[in-house]
């Protein structure tokens, strides 16, 4: 017998005998076909391996049929892609599969290449495989590991992954059991956000488990995506036969379990359910000793509290858990990013309690996460442009009522009054309200660099000019930032959360100051004459954009460098522009202008505007904002919130937009100021309700 045919011989073997045995015979029948020569030598190996006991197949071929030549597994893969691949050596074995490190020779880069057992592979049927798995190969997102490579090559399937230096999820659960629980809910939201871009093209994952899921400089990565629905859909019966089951009974659905056929995304929703339950708890949901045993109670117990467990838990966490582990898949989240959005309210969200002078204008937009201290630092060097202000009260101090709030409820005085709805609403990505913050003419609401807070300017009781008002998302407390009548609006973070630029009342018009939150007086980034109001920091905090009043319903876009050095300006046409943010790496700006004779969101170079100006909205579009990553661009269009997905910039060149996707609509406050802002994480949105 040739290697050849042993190998041949062996995986059909392989898969009768892993099956019950009064199908043997029609399960071999099935695999040799018409090859009657190929069928006996199986049957006469399975009847073997009868009388010789069940350690026949334990032992290798060339004990069994001393065949002293054999190739090992290794050997063949390495033969079999010589002139594309170079295998160095094996870095997992598992069930369905063994990975290998290699090198692609063409590019010059490490991979892993997942070779299916022999016998799976008998069972699938290459071409199907390869014509499945192929889907799979178009999904590009952050978090998840794509497809390279696939093929057949000396009778093994296999397909070649990025090799990821780092460890699955698996590894650190074994070696910590509970993760901190920040970070298990932000690796349950990564992992949500990449079967969310799957599931909208139709694809299910079916086997999300721990060791699916990779770990590279703390992020998730979730691998072999449509590996579990290729097998499936190429295999058929024939693959169960094989006696190895798809998925795993800890983290499948009820309906999955029981073997249905039309699944869809809400099985991944359970199954990421049971994962994050497990790097809570430190254990599956239903963890028993046998499959049996877990499915039994997967199928009759109900989720176990995960505050039983571990305290410290958030209750709101607990319930999101519970409800994606429900029974039936209409009591479970409809999507994985409604199970995202319901994990977005913070674990904690102490309102900051510096003491500080109070501002006295409308703050700015600081869209830049890492830039904070920096700015600090500079605004107390510059001189020129940079004045003492003097008459200001304390921000978040004694004299300052404490404004405590519910969505519902105001129950301090000083506080916003309650309009005849709510003013600011805060919405999933698919538009579902998740909070409501009570406000008297709110504007420019923005979040916090940590997503915890919103910053947003409003009027207060009995006042005929804005204050500044911060609300906690989680707890409702509202604590009032300025008490004046300098009319402080257009609030914009620093990157990490400590200084706050807005606008206030001058002689002239408004001007721009900047506040150290950790104390400090007030001072004056900008004094010119008219009105203008920030719009975004620079992440790394050197300039502030803000718009200026050119004439009547006219407007330009300045940059003011925080050095003291004069503004420069970086759109002042004839057309109207406004709204300018700042991409999170500094080298591009999304702004409004209405050039072509309707309002349109431009993307254009920070340094060198107007050499490559491009058009990103379709059909209208005002008000862009950047997601914290710069991984998507949104904007309104007749009253919806448009979704677009952003490339990276490659050579200096403008980024490639891609799909762009509406949200949700709604009744959307459309002002001169960006009247809505985005969670860094892209998954919540507070925005101006129009009465």
């Amino acid at each position: 017998m040739t290697p050849e045919r042993w190998r041949q011989v062996d995986a059909i073997l392989k898969t009768a005998l892993a099956c019950e045995p009064e199908r043997r015979v029609a399960v071999i029948a099935e695999a040799c076909g018409e090859d009657s020569a190929l069928r006996i030598e199986v049957a006469s190996l399975l009847a073997a391996h009868i009388d010789a006991g069940d350690d026949f197949l334990e032992r290798p071929a060339v004990d069994a049929l001393g065949i002293a030549d054999a190739p090992s597994l290794a050997d063949r893969l390495a033969t079999a892609l010589a002139e594309r691949y170079t295998i160095e050596r094996e870095i997992a074995r598992g069930g369905m599969a063994t990975v290998y490190l290699a090198r692609d020779v063409r590019h010059d880069r490490r991979v892993a290449i997942k070779v299916l057992r022999e016998e799976v592979a008998a069972a699938v049927g290459a071409d199907r495989f390869l014509a499945e798995i192929r889907v799979t190969a178009s999904l590009q997102h952050p978090h998840i590991l794509p497809l390279f490579d696939s093929g057949k090559a000396n009778g093994l399937l296999w397909y070649a992954m990025p090799f990821v230096e780092g460890e699955t999820l698996r590894s650190r659960l074994v070696r910590e059991g509970q993760l901190p629980i920040a970070e298990a809910v932000r690796l349950a939201r990564e992992i949500a956000e990449a079967l969310d871009h799957a599931h909208v093209r139709g694809i299910v994952h079916r086997d999300v488990k721990p060791e699916n899921v990779l770990l590279r400089d703390g992020h998730a990565l979730v691998a072999d995506f449509g590996i579990a629905l290729a097998l499936e859909q190429a295999g058929g019966e024939r693959l169960t036969r094989t006696g190895l089951t798809l998925g795993t009974p800890q983290y499948m659905a009820p309906e999955q379990a029981a073997g249905e056929r039309a699944l869809d995304a809400r099985v991944d929703v359970y199954a990421l359910g049971a994962v994050l339950h497990e790097m809570l708890a430190g254990e599956p949901p239903f963890a028993a000793p046998t499959r049996q045993a877990v499915v039994r109670r997967m199928m009759h117990e109900t989720p176990p509290a995960l505050t039983a467990r571990r305290p410290d838990v958030a209750p709101f966490v607990d319930s999101a858990v519970r409800r994606a582990l429900a029974k039936h898949p209409s009591d479970r989240f409809p999507s994985t990013a409604a199970f995202a959005a319901s994990l977005a309210v913070p674990l904690s969200s102490p309102v900051v309690e510096p003491e500080v002078a109070a501002p006295r204008g409308r703050t700015v937009s600081a869209r830049a996460a890492l830039y904070a201290v920096i700015a600090t630092l500079v605004v107390g060097l510059v001189g020129g442009l940079i004045i003492d202000r003097t008459s200001i009260t304390g921000l978040w101090n004694s004299e300052a009522p404490a404004a405590v709030q519910s969505p519902d409820k105001l129950s301090t005085p000083g506080s916003p009054p309650l309009a005849g709805d709510v003013g600011l609403v805060v919405v999933d990505r698919a538009g579902r309200k998740l909070n409501g913050i009570p406000a008297e003419r709110p504007w420019t609401p923005r979040f916090s660099p940590d997503g915890r807070s919103v910053a947003y300017g409003a009027f207060g009781a009995g006042r005929s000019t804005s204050d500044l008002w911060a609300t906690d998302l989680e707890t409702g407390a509202t604590r009032r930032l300025t008490d004046d009548d300098a009319d402080a609006n257009d609030p914009q973070w620093s990157a990490d959360g400590r200084s706050i630029a807005y606008s206030v009342r001058a002689s002239g018009g408004k001007d721009l100051v900047l506040r150290a939150l950790s104390g400090g007086v007030e001072r004056v980034l900008a004094s010119r004459d008219g009105t203008q109001f920030p719009s975004d920091w620079r992440r790394d905090g050197s300039a502030l954009l803000f718009t200026e009043e050119a004439g009547e319903d006219k407007h330009d876009i300045l940059v003011q460098p925080t050095d003291g050095s004069p503004a420069r300006r970086f759109a002042a046409t004839q057309a109207d522009e406004t709204a300018a943010r700042v991409s999170p790496d500094g080298q591009w700006v999304a702004y409004t202008s209405d050039e072509s004779g309707r309002t349109e969101v431009y993307l254009d170079s920070y340094e060198h505007p107007g050499r490559g100006r491009v058009m990103i909205s379709q059909g209208g579009g005002v008000h862009p904002v950047w997601r914290g990553d710069g991984r998507e661009l949104y904007y309104w269009r007749d009253g919806s919130l448009v979704a677009v997905r952003m490339a990276a910039s490659i050579d200096g060149a403008l980024p490639v937009s891609g799909a762009q996707v509406v949200l949700f609509s709604a009744q959307y406050e459309v002002g001169v100021n960006t009247m809505y802002d985005v969670s860094p994480d892209g998954q919540r949105f507070v925005y101006v309700r129009r009465p």
